[in-house]
């Protein structure tokens, strides 16, 4: 999948996210991604948001093998086009193996469909490296959008294991 991989003639550049990277992600989650959740499932809090994004964001600074929060900016404008969270240390109740699991992958839904393809296969490839840097044996990513045909075809091509909504990826395989 070497095709969507990250280069310098990208518009955007990813980088770590930080504590001042907060505000613009939990607006793009509102502008975005509010109508998946609100009045459906949950009741959205954006305190609560910034909250757990600061409290990873400061784990992450102190132990990168703990979880890792990237963003993608435009190179000339720096608006945010995508996040991505992925947390560690996650277990099933019948398997002694560690997983990584997806808590997030968000893109600017304004952006074209080959933008937000190749934002997301890029978010999958830092995932995957991510996970082998750290020894995590498996990496699950989950959707709970409506339309989730798309991501989850993206997920098959770069080897994961596609059930439903769930897909698992062994690492080093």
């Amino acid at each position: 999948m070497g095709k969507y991989t990250h280069t310098k003639q990208d518009a955007w550049q990813w980088l770590q996210a930080t504590p001042q990277d907060v505000p613009d992600i939990v607006k793009l989650v509102d502008t975005n991604y509010s109508q998946e959740i609100e009045d459906v499932i949950f009741i959205k809090n954006p305190t609560r948001l910034h909250y757990h994004l600061h409290r990873a964001i400061l784990d992450q600074q102190y132990g990168l093998n703990t979880q890792n929060i990237s963003i993608a900016r435009d190179r000339k404008t720096q608006k945010l086009l995508a996040w991505a969270w992925i947390e560690r240390g996650k277990y099933t109740v019948y398997s002694d193996e560690e997983m990584a699991v997806a808590e997030f992958a968000h893109v600017d839904l304004t952006l074209s469909v080959r933008t937000r393809m190749t934002l997301i296969a890029q978010t999958l490839e830092i995932w995957i490296c991510w996970c082998e840097l750290h020894g995590i044996p498996v990496l699950c990513s989950t959707s709970i959008r409506d339309n989730q045909q798309g991501f989850m075809r993206l997920h098959d091509q770069f080897g994961f294991v596609v059930r439903g909504s769930f897909a698992y990826r062994k690492i080093g395989d």
